[in-house]
């Protein structure tokens, strides 16, 4: 019986050394795209304002659920794709169930106004909650 030589032993390690090296990098690289196991939530309190011109402000329920619709919030990753979009509500504010990893929060920009708040880059992880309040300005003056 011939004894294995030293050459295939290191051999060997270095092909396992390499494999759990390359392990580890997939899964890094994984988890910061959005695609990790379980998921984690984000989600929190939206403003919009001033609605009116004037104060007091009289605009019906309706116009402001609509104030708060033409605004939806965008989550995307790093590199800009949309893994979700939204519709933050006067009353509840927003919530969004995403998988564990990093993502940039933001309103479309669009004429006047916009959020300070925003855009803002959260880690999201298996089981926890992010809250991000956001406030919007709607520029009416």
């Amino acid at each position: 019986m011939q004894k294995p030589s030293l050459e295939r032993s290191v051999f060997i390690v270095l092909l396992i050394a390499i494999f759990i090296v390359v392990v580890i990098v997939l899964s890094t690289t994984t988890a910061a795209h959005g695609s990790g196991t379980g998921t984690g939530t984000l989600s929190g309190n939206v403003t919009i304002g001033p609605l009116c011109p004037v104060e007091p402000c009289s605009i019906s329920h309706e116009k402001i659920v609509a104030a708060y619709a033409a605004r939806p919030i965008m989550i995307t990753t790093e590199e800009g794709t949309i893994m979700g979009t939204v519709i933050p509500d006067p009353d509840t504010s927003y919530s969004i169930t995403l998988r564990p990893g990093t993502y940039v929060v933001d309103i479309r920009h669009q004429g006047i106004g916009g959020s300070g708040d925003l855009p803002k880059t959260v880690t999201i992880r298996a089981g926890e909650t992010i809250q991000l309040d956001i406030s919007i300005d709607t520029g009416i003056r």
